[in-house]
């Protein structure tokens, strides 16, 4: 009851964002669907290493199979949302002394309020679980200033889980190794993280290659590229050899669409590349194509480096715009949004994973219709929420910024160095999980969900030593030479 009382701001706001997503799984039932996940569920019920994106989320969905129930899923991710706020909050109490709680409840707060967070948890997505193992990562490596082996060996496991859900979980290892050489966690710490994230990783590419021939978390690296490149590439300037010049894009520049569509639209140059015949989804992404797209998108930005940057650019910017999705009380929402639906409408029934239809893989799964089903009166509450409770572009940019700015500031004053040491890591995190997909496919808001609370993380621990609250550094966490004195 004392520590409850300790920490009563934090647990009233908790039972209210708790409350919240009650009212969601109350208004919107069994779950919320966006075009992937489709895919995500089809290869949980013909489990397979899945050549467009690695399939740790259906792993999840796969243990959670004998349960039939997507309404079970989501109250799996809404625990996990939950969770991560409070890593957050938990974190910043244990690593800053003296500062006060408001501050952590504060920096907790986006996760646990925002509307598209609570979207994205009652979604069948892999974005919050992948949110969930990155944040658990960082706090067990930030729990105390030095990294004992055992917590390297648990940070980097829960990284490696991460990887084999998206991908640009790579970005993060090396930030890891760095946290634990800046932090002079010693050899030992190293070789168990070593080991931790190599038996996973590559016990899935191993499982890869029997599938696909050869070893890999997935496929289409080129094929991301290529996409990438289709809103400015101008083959004129290119002059891609003829093989290549079958992917040039067809629309004149100043009318074309954003990247994505240029893979999963009917009308794709990847489906034109002869002998390459492309029946599913997955076809898109074979080794032929791919390397065929790869090598088009190395010859585009070498030949228009300054396009390719321009184009990172304006979709950076795209981050800090005001709203971050449409208004589910002003156009027509089913699926494939990031807003609660607001009209009913079938799914669709195509083949996305060779072996079942959508119809039939979510019926195996639900043992049931798994269609988005309202109730009201919850169902408006939870979109009227949406509207206007949610954490803008503009503010996370601001946050963005914010945190960079404290942190470069932490650096250049000597006496507040040690700050800086717990900070690097979330900061490099957040950042990374920012501008690595600009970079290399798209813009989309979803994918700086998990950049949040690591933000958040590093402007507070950086911030706070400004206002009273001190970073416990490695020096203060050990314990005091004692002299020796013979006699």
């Amino acid at each position: 009851m004392r520590s409850l009382l300790r920490h009563r701001l934090f647990v009233v706001l908790f039972v209210l964002a708790l409350a919240l997503r009650v009212l969601a799984m109350v208004a919107f039932s069994p779950a919320v669907w966006f075009d992937d996940s489709f895919e995500y569920v089809g290869v949980a019920e013909r489990m397979q290493p899945y050549p467009v994106r690695p399939s740790g989320y259906s792993l999840l969905l796969w243990l959670m199979r004998p349960l039939h129930s997507f309404g079970a899923v989501v109250a799996v991710q809404h625990l996990m949302g939950l969770a991560t706020g409070a890593m957050v909050y938990a974190l910043l109490r244990r690593r800053l002394s003296g500062a006060r709680p408001v501050w952590a409840v504060l920096a907790a707060a986006p996760v646990l309020f925002d509307a598209y967070q609570i979207f994205f948890e009652h979604a069948v997505l892999s974005d919050v679980l992948f949110a969930f193992l990155v944040t658990a990562s960082v706090t067990v490596v930030l729990w105390s200033p030095r990294v004992s082996p055992g917590r390297a060996a648990a940070a980097a496991a829960l990284l490696a889980a991460a990887t084999l859900t998206r991908s640009i979980g790579l970005m993060l290892l090396p930030l890891l190794a760095g946290h634990l050489l800046l932090t002079r966690s010693g050899r030992r710490a190293l070789l168990v993280a070593a080991v931790a994230l190599a038996v996973p990783l590559g016990g899935y590419a191993a499982w890869y290659a029997s599938w696909h021939g050869s070893p890999g978390l997935n496929g289409g690296s080129g094929v991301w590229l290529w996409a990438r490149t289709m809103p400015f590439a101008d083959c004129a300037r290119i002059r891609p050899p003829a093989d290549e010049a079958v992917l040039c894009p067809e629309q004149p520049l100043g009318s074309r669409r954003g990247s994505p569509h240029y893979i999963w639209s009917d009308w794709s140059p990847l489906r034109k590349v002869p002998g390459r015949p492309v029946v599913t989804r997955e076809d898109l992404f074979q080794p032929g194509i791919d390397d065929l797209a790869g090598r088009f998108a190395r010859r585009a930005v070498a030949a228009q480096p300054l396009d390719y940057l321009g184009l990172v650019a304006v979709d950076l910017g795209r981050t800090t715009g005001w709203r971050r999705g449409p208004s589910p009380g002003t156009v027509p929402i089913a699926y494939n949004r990031y807003a609660f639906p607001n009209v009913t409408r079938p799914l669709p029934d195509d083949v996305r994973i060779p072996g079942g239809s959508i119809h039939e893989d979510l019926w195996a799964y639900e043992r049931g219709r798994a269609a988005t089903r309202f109730t009201d009166p919850a169902a408006p509450l939870v979109r009227a929420y949406q509207t206007y409770v949610f954490l803008p572009g503009t503010v996370f940019g601001v946050l963005v910024v914010a945190a960079m700015v404290a942190y470069g500031a932490a650096v250049a004053v000597r006496a507040r160095r040690a700050a800086a040491v717990p900070a690097a890591l979330p900061l490099a995190a957040g950042l990374a999980l920012v501008v690595a997909p600009v970079v290399v496919a798209a813009y989309d808001s979803r994918y700086w969900l998990p950049a949040v609370p690591l933000l958040c993380l590093a402007l507070a621990l950086v911030a706070l030593g400004r206002t009273g609250g001190g970073v416990r550094s490695p020096a203060a966490a050990r314990p005091p030479a004692v002299a020796h004195v013979s006699g």
